[in-house]
C-alpha cells in the first residue's frame, strides 16, 4: 500500500510541475490557437503522430504546423511523424 501511496505522490507532483512549467508532463486548459496563423484547434482532436498522441498536440488544419498542447510550435526534429 505505501508503495502505490509514494508511486501517486511522485506522479501528482510531476503533474503539478509540468504544468507550472510547461512539459510534456503538464495539463493545459487554457484555449490555444496555432502561432503561425492564429487557427483555432478543431474540437475533435485527431492525432496524427504517436507523440500527439500520447502528450497532446494537434496539427493545424489550416497551415500544417505541428503545435503542442501548450500553443507552441514543435521543432520539426522533434515532430517526426510515423
Amino acid at each position: 500500500m505505501t508503495v502505490l501511496i509514494v508511486i501517486f505522490a511522485v506522479l501528482a507532483v510531476g503533474v503539478i510541475y509540468g504544468t507550472l512549467v510547461k512539459n510534456k508532463w503538464g495539463v493545459n486548459l487554457d484555449s490555444v490557437s496555432c502561432p503561425r496563423c492564429n487557427t483555432v484547434p478543431p474540437k475533435l482532436r485527431e492525432p496524427r503522430s504517436r507523440q500527439q498522441s500520447i502528450w497532446g498536440g494537434w496539427t493545424c488544419p489550416s497551415c500544417g504546423l505541428d503545435v503542442d498542447k501548450w500553443g507552441r510550435e514543435l521543432n520539426p526534429t522533434k515532430s517526426r511523424h510515423d
